[in-house]
């Protein structure tokens, strides 16, 4: 795996690239890094040029000053700087959660620079509908309380699960631990209002070059963030596609994700 980085406006950002063959951009969603993937990456290097990177804000791409007032929006063009500089024509994108949302906006900026999309339960407020009227203002609680609060309000009320703190972490895990904290902060401070607030414009996705794939988990159903990734199906007239597991499928369930992942975007190039 070689790591690189890339000067962006207000920040440089570090990312990941593994294996050969054609593209696939790896998108993490809400605090997460490129260390999301690091079950699934090598289950795609063999067929993939597999590239992971760590969005603006989060563990090694720091930010220069205070985010700006359009976070989503500079993620997209993050991502289009980052795609321009490995070349190569239009690249395929998995993209979890709130990196999900991020990509439909890249698409709508950017329609056909990505051949397909799989955007992985998106988050989408405006189809939550009453799930949002229980849901707490998280970042409210984090600003009151600090992180550890808004972790459990946050984890409650989209039903998704942490994973395990490690019983003898390694040097390289605590440090992880501590990027991971400070993601948080990042995230309740700044981005998940961000992602709170974006909504999609339909008829530019509908029209992009890009073939859409909106994804849910087996296995989460009911959490709100599935709700959503089935009503954007819904909206696109798409049929939902199920991918192994839950919210986070991709990193307890790699094998089978990755298998799947393949068929979705082997049936996908065949159909263009």
């Amino acid at each position: 795996m070689i790591t690189q980085t890339l000067r962006v406006p207000g920040a440089e950002l570090t990312y990941d690239v593994e294996g050969s063959g054609p593209v696939l951009l790896l998108v993490p969603g809400g605090p997460a890094d490129a260390t999301a993937f690091t079950a699934l990456r090598p289950q795609l290097s063999d067929r993939h040029t597999v590239v992971t990177f760590d969005p603006r804000g989060l563990s090694r791409s720091p930010i220069t000053g205070e985010p700006g007032p359009d976070l989503v929006g500079e993620h997209a063009e993050d991502v289009h700087r980052l795609l321009t500089e490995l070349g190569g024509g239009p690249a395929a994108v998995f993209a979890n959660s709130g990196g999900a949302i991020t990509m439909l906006e890249h698409t709508q900026r950017y329609p056909g620079e990505v051949a397909t999309l799989v955007a992985h339960e998106p988050p989408i407020s405006r189809y939550l509908g009453e799930l949002l009227a229980d849901f707490p203002d998280v970042p409210a609680v984090y600003r009151e309380h600090g992180v550890e609060a808004a972790m459990g309000a946050f984890f409650t009320a989209t039903g998704f699960t942490p994973p395990p703190p490690p019983q003898h972490p390694t040097p390289e895990q605590l440090e992880q631990g501590k990027r991971m904290f400070a993601n948080f902060g990042f995230f309740f401070g700044h981005l998940m209002a961000a992602v709170g607030a974006w909504e999609p414009d339909l008829a530019a996705l509908r029209a992009a070059g890009t073939r859409i794939v909106a994804g849910v988990g087996t296995t989460s159903a009911g959490t709100p963030a599935h709700t959503a990734g089935l009503a954007l199906a819904d909206a696109l007239g798409l049929d939902p596609v199920e991918f192994p597991g839950d919210h986070g499928g991709f990193a307890t369930e790699p094998a089978p994700f990755a298998t799947r992942l393949t068929e979705v975007l082997t049936q996908n190039q065949e159909t263009r």
